[in-house]
């Protein structure tokens, strides 16, 4: 089947795997083989990001199934020691503030189109 969506092996820390999870299952993302993963990272990354969410509310119950439901062999199960299991508060800080200057300034520039066209 051909996709546009990108596939990519993410290692989480283990209290965001639990938020995930738990955003799983507050969002209805689950399945007989258990949350649905995926597509609650599309979701909260487009929630993030303030983009709109591709992903259809009327999300499956089931998957498929051709779709393995272990890991492949090529994948390491256990997290590389050079990965910090954690990210230091300092830095999530810091790369919010930055976030949500970025967002503010891109919110004037769009205000300021605005009152241009309604002028």
């Amino acid at each position: 089947m051909a996709t546009d969506k990108k596939h990519i092996a993410v290692y989480l820390d283990k209290a965001v795997e639990d938020a995930l999870t738990e955003f799983c299952t507050a969002n209805g993302m689950e399945s007989k083989k258990g949350p649905m993963y995926s597509a609650a990272v599309n979701k909260a990354l487009a929630q993030f990001f303030g983009i709109d969410n591709t992903t259809p509310d009327n999300i499956p119950s089931t998957t498929p199934d051709n779709i393995p439901s272990t890991t492949p062999d090529n994948i390491p199960s256990t997290t590389p020691d050079n990965i910090p299991s954690t990210t230091p508060d300092t830095e999530l800080a810091q790369r919010l503030a930055e976030l949500e200057n970025q967002l503010s300034e891109r919110l004037g520039g769009i205000e300021e189109r605005l009152g241009k066209l309604r002028a």
